[in-house]
């Protein structure tokens, strides 16, 4: 019994899956660089390659954020997820924002070196009456009207007023705030 638990311990402490919360720093640049090597075959039309890296598990909402030179490029997530794959998660929502966010034109695989990669990882949302309630470094804010949903994570969100004008225009009917923790990769971690 006692081999069975060293060996156990030993198997353990060698593979760790840490929390993003707690990510050592050369996991951090693993992953950023397999950030990079994906977003630049996803613009190139190739098939992501394949890695060993331990991504840890994604419990909450996720979100990523595509920024260059200060602005939003792209944007794509949910709060609920069809797979309990984190890498293949990350893969589909960067993805979506990379070619599938509606608002922003697709970026240039010659560019993505420039680009800050976010990925935002999102409580349940809770209702709100008060926009200016929101303290936005700490949470995302969703608005719903009828059928339309719009969701800005903190990495969109610049100023109150802005979203506050947003919100008017599309008519929210409920507005959301979601706890938000985020980690910001470059290709130069």
């Amino acid at each position: 019994m006692k081999i069975i638990c060293v060996y156990l311990f030993l198997f353990l402490s060698n593979n760790i899956i840490l929390s993003w919360e707690n990510m050592e720093s050369a996991q951090k640049k693993q992953i950023s660089n397999w950030l990079f090597s994906s977003s630049r075959d996803i613009l190139d039309g190739k098939s992501v390659q394949k890695t060993d890296i331990i991504f840890p598990q994604i419990k909450s909402g996720l979100f990523v954020t595509l920024i260059l030179k200060n602005k939003v490029r792209g944007c794509y997530g949910s709060f609920y997820h069809d797979s309990n794959d984190s890498k293949f998660l990350i893969e589909k929502y960067l993805r979506g924002a990379l070619r599938s966010d509606p608002r922003y034109k697709p970026l240039s695989s010659e560019g993505i070196d420039n680009v800050r990669i976010v990925l935002t990882f999102a409580s349940e949302p809770e209702i709100v009456d008060d926009i200016y309630s929101i303290d936005t470094e700490e949470f995302g804010i969703m608005a719903e009207s009828g059928t339309t949903v719009l969701i800005l994570v903190p990495a969109e969100l610049k100023m109150r007023d802005q979203v506050a004008n947003l919100i008017k225009k599309i008519k929210a009917e409920r507005i959301y705030k979601f706890k938000s923790y985020t980690i910001a990769f470059t290709q130069e971690q």
